[in-house]
């Protein structure tokens, strides 16, 4: 599931409320040069590795299907 967030008037980001309910009140955002992760202040490290593997999984099939895409004629 991919989901674009928009900054507010004020500069605020809003999480959705499926997201906010899942993760908790508390997060931690630890970010570097061109992404970062988002997980709950309480989240087990481990998981958070196993979850972001499958989304970098994730990443790669769809940058295979642009390539795929580029090359049909």
């Amino acid at each position: 599931m991919e989901i674009k967030i928009k900054a507010g008037p004020q500069g605020h980001y809003y999480l959705p409320k499926r997201i906010r309910e899942n993760f908790g009140k508390t997060l931690k955002l630890l970010p570097n040069a061109t992404a970062a992760v988002i997980y709950p202040q309480n989240a087990d490290l481990g998981c958070v590795i196993d979850s972001l593997e499958i989304i970098i999984a994730d990443l790669k099939l769809r940058i295979k299907a642009q390539s795929s895409n580029r090359e049909a004629p």
